[in-house]
């Protein structure tokens, strides 16, 4: 087959979302697939409006074996860019907004996807690449497919999002729970529940890892953007009180800055971005996995810390519950705020959860199994079929 990948940004170093992508494509092209990536963005980190007014410098790139191509716009529309992004977001004028971006993005689109069997757009309705998309798809006469990565009351989940995902004739999501929630809101389309995929990894050198940056006792490891929808100033008050009570212990935070750069604080070394095989060595040398995030699609970090047997530290969220063994296979902390899929968590029990990881060898250890025996199913070899199916069944 060959398939047509959207996605607002391809820049995998910088979050779950976008190395799932990319290890999506090294997948598929492993079981004889062609696949071209169409995007906004590969290596820019757009800011606010710069979502539609800036462009990629280069129309095309090939990073790691992957043909990248760079959604552009009608040059000389400067105006109608403007246009686009001050109305996108009010409700009265959406139609608009969409109409205009339209004329902007859609014979693009069409040129870069020609020749493809199906359009498999990933993610929500960000910089609106999807709609183009979508757009191109009907102009081309083949099957679009939206894997949504929805968080239910929460991100990926206003009207906007759910506009374009109504739009899709086959719906690929992460969990049961996912949906579910979409079968509640009356979509009517096919769904089809094919998971995450994560690598059989475990070849990270924790000694490496530890020498380096001088570690010797208990290590907690963050892995995300440092944001609080991803719990991470919530990890940090929290530490300031665990270091306190055990001043040997470490927070290693690994991941892109969020938009308050947080103080110096001790005991907290702060890695920004990193390459793969850094983060694989933090995995192996840490402890313990914590990512308090308020919602999640996946989670993919906890299967890649089951892999070397790590124990996680996270929320009670729907999704984890049924991804680790109804909560048997982590430390999923909370309570339920009676808002759907909103968890409530405070310092002390992040506290508590961590002391007894970092006091309890045999509990670490046996989370651990119980996590690593979760993510099986998760593997690539696995999980790439699930797409092949969904793929199959939209063309047949």
């Amino acid at each position: 087959m060959k398939i047509g990948l959207s996605i607002w940004m391809f820049v995998p170093g910088t979050g779950g979302l976008y190395k799932h992508a990319e290890d999506l494509v090294f997948a598929l092209n492993e079981r004889g697939h062609d696949v071209v990536v169409m995007t906004r963005f590969s290596t820019l980190l757009p800011q606010g409006l710069e979502f539609v007014l800036i462009d990629e410098g280069d129309a095309s790139a090939v990073r790691n074996g992957i043909e990248i191509r760079h959604l552009r716009y009608l040059k000389g529309t400067r105006l109608i860019r403007w246009l686009v992004a001050k109305t996108l977001h009010r409700p009265f004028l959406r139609s608009l907004s969409l109409k205009l971006f339209h004329l902007l993005a859609d014979r693009s689109a069409v040129e870069m996807f020609a020749g493809c069997d199906l359009i498999h757009h990933v993610g929500q309705s960000n910089a609106l690449v999807g709609f183009a998309a979508e757009a191109a798809a009907r102009t081309l006469r083949i099957p679009f497919l939206v894997q949504p990565t929805c968080h239910p009351n929460q991100a990926g989940d206003d009207p906007l999002d759910h506009l374009l995902f109504q739009r899709a004739d086959r719906l690929l999501v992460h969990t049961q729970y996912e949906a579910n929630y979409f079968r509640s809101r009356a979509y009517a389309l096919p769904i089809d529940v094919v998971g995450n995929g994560i690598e059989d990894r475990n070849d990270g050198d924790a000694n490496r890892f530890r020498q380096a940056h001088r570690i010797e006792g208990p290590m907690i490891l963050f892995l995300g953007r440092k944001e609080p929808d991803k719990g991470y100033p919530l990890l940090l008050d929290s530490f300031q009180i665990l270091k306190r009570l055990r001043p040997d212990v470490t927070l290693v935070c690994l991941g892109p800055k969020g938009a308050e750069e947080p103080k110096p604080a001790a005991g907290v070394i702060d890695l920004g971005f990193a390459s793969e095989q850094t983060k694989h060595d933090a995995l192996a040398a840490c402890t313990c996995l914590c990512v308090p995030s308020e919602g999640e699609s996946f989670g993919l970090v906890f299967m890649e810390a089951a892999r070397y047997g790590k124990p996680v530290v996270a929320r009670r969220l729907p999704v984890l519950l049924e991804l680790l063994d109804d909560g048997e296979a982590a430390l999923l902390l909370g309570s339920a705020t009676g808002t759907e899929n909103h968890i409530a968590l405070t310092a002390d029990e992040l506290i508590t959860a961590l002391l007894s990881l970092i006091d309890s060898g045999p509990l670490c250890q046996s989370l651990g199994e119980r996590g690593r025996r979760c993510s099986e199913a998760f593997l690539w070899k696995n999980t790439v079929k699930r797409f092949e199916a969904s793929y199959e069944r939209s063309i047949n």
